[in-house]
């Protein structure tokens, strides 16, 4: 084989031509193992701390989580996603990528000490601080290895970082057991981030061996500065739209609500990181290859709002239904205030599985301007309503954010549908008779769930509510959700007509656009 006229980045992220659909499904496969792996071990590490501290306690470790999440996005900058939405790649670009990305980690892991002091005043919450700083140092771990984790993505590489992500995670979680287990607090969350973190940089190098040159090319820095702030700035507020509530309750309600109300979330993310994340997490590759193809590329995002929705919507009914039961169970009695909580969360669930597979359609076809306006829209939005809201108790506040999600929503599709063949109605259609299946299983399971606590027993009763749950569900999804199920199953089956993307990727020989 003749060399790569662009050396060897182009050639060791050049894709082999096989059907996207099959890729992305296989993709999404090891994806799904990887967190089906990290939803049990963080939600053990979280299990073991929500029976050690009180929801008061809980409260300092929610708000560190808010400034957790909120690392997690600024270290990434949107240049992993810009890497991975690059039709062609050339040495220079990398190289470049990489130093960028490593500069940024560094100044923001600076600026992040300097606000530990005035963050941690300013909440009333003195302990902070130093949880703050130590934080910063997962700025400059994570940044050294973004880049090689966008190339691993690129070439679909998703089962070296699915197995990167397990073995970083097992180690941080074990570590953080034992240190919660002896009174560390929020400071076992600290310490295994730090370590999941550098343990994520060391294997991610492990499985793309590539070392940076020095180049540095002043206009794909300037473009990559440009493309990723945009990105970096409509993740932060998407992220920032969900995590604020969590801010806003420490100004306006008590520390307990604020452990309340992520208690909440975190039976949320329970359902999302094993029936939604694993296919958002693919949707940005399948969709760059699929960027000058708007049909296709619809056609991509309906067959993973399908087969996300089949798992998910059941899922998130079946949780409420269950939640006066499950939560003290698993958590404790403590916790039971949080049931109201969950269950008004859990009505997001239709509008989260569209909208987690609508925002990469904006990054795959460099519309980032677009999603930063609409992001920022939808912060600002969410931000009102949680200062109106706040004041009225905890469950106002969440109705509020549900409310301002089903309102806003619409309006992202409809952008989206300036330059993809989407609209609200369709992606309705698609999630009516997914939805009603599950409130038809959902009600049945809440006519007879009493009598089954009764007489089995609460560990025994629930068992057999989620049994009769998914027997229920499983019967009305093989009469009236055949179509959805086709789709899913010849996706598993990496049939071609499954997404209809029966083309292979383009080569990589289109020239890096200019920076718009």
């Amino acid at each position: 084989m003749a060399p790569s006229p662009l050396g060897p980045a182009a050639a060791a992220d050049a894709a082999a031509p096989e059907d996207v659909a099959g890729r992305s499904v296989r993709a999404a496969g090891w994806v799904a193992v990887s967190s089906v792996g990290n939803v049990v071990l963080s939600f053990v590490v979280f299990l073991v701390l929500a029976r050690l501290l009180d929801p008061s306690e809980f409260g300092l470790v929610a708000v560190a989580v808010v400034f957790i999440d909120i690392l997690l996005i600024v270290t990434r900058g949107g240049l992993p996603d810009l890497v991975v939405q690059t039709e062609r790649l050339d040495d220079g670009f990398v190289d470049t990528a990489f130093w960028v990305a490593l500069a940024s980690g560094c100044l923001y892991g600076l600026a992040l000490v300097a606000l530990s002091w005035p963050v941690a005043w300013m909440l009333r919450i003195p302990e902070l601080q130093p949880v703050l700083a130590a934080l910063a140092a997962t700025f400059v771990i994570a940044a050294a290895g973004v880049i090689h984790e966008a190339r691993l993505q690129r070439r679909f590489g998703f089962r070296s970082l699915a197995i990167r992500a397990l073995v970083a995670n097992l180690i941080g979680g074990s570590v953080a057991i034992a240190l919660a287990l002896n009174g560390f607090g929020v400071w076992s969350l600290v310490i295994q981030r730090l370590l999941a973190t550098s343990m994520t940089t060391l294997l991610t190098w492990a499985a793309f061996p590539w070392l940076p040159g020095l180049r540095f090319v002043r206009a794909h820095a300037r473009r990559q500065l440009a493309f990723g702030s945009r990105v970096f700035s409509t993740q932060l507020l998407l992220t920032l739209s969900i995590r604020s509530q969590e801010v806003v309750a420490a100004y306006f309600l008590s520390t307990a609500d604020i452990g309340l109300l992520r208690m909440a979330w975190r039976c949320i993310d329970l359902i999302s990181q094993v029936a939604v994340i694993p296919l958002a997490a693919v949707a940005l590759p399948t969709y760059a290859r699929l960027q000058d193809r708007p049909r296709e590329l619809a056609a991509a995002f309906d067959g993973f709002v399908a087969m996300s929705a089949v798992l998910a919507l059941p899922a998130f009914v079946g949780m409420a239904v269950v939640a006066p039961h499950l939560v003290p169970l698993l958590f404790g009695e403590q916790w039971r205030e949080a049931v109201p909580v969950l269950r008004i969360l859990a009505l997001l669930g239709p509008e989260f599985v569209a909208t987690s597979m609508l925002w990469m359609i904006f990054t795959a076809s460099d519309r980032t301007g677009t999603a930063l306006v609409l992001s920022a829209g939808q912060f600002t939005i969410t931000i009102l309503a949680a200062m109106v809201t706040a004041p009225f108790g905890l469950s106002a506040l969440v109705v509020g954010h549900v409310v301002r999600a089903y309102l806003f929503s619409p309006l992202v599709v409809r952008s989206a549908g300036r330059f993809v063949p989407l609209g609200n109605l369709r992606i309705a259609a698609l999630l009516a008779p997914i939805l009603a299946c599950s409130v038809a299983m959902g009600a049945a399971v809440s006519l007879v769930q009493e009598r089954l606590y009764a007489q089995l027993g609460d560990h025994e009763g629930l068992a057999a509510a989620i049994g009769l749950g998914i027997l229920v569900y499983g019967i009305l999804a093989l009469l009236f959700l055949r179509a959805p199920l086709r789709r899913s199953v010849a996706l598993i089956l990496n049939r071609k007509a499954a997404l209809a993307t029966a083309a292979a990727p383009r080569a990589e020989a289109v020239p890096i656009p200019a920076t718009p």
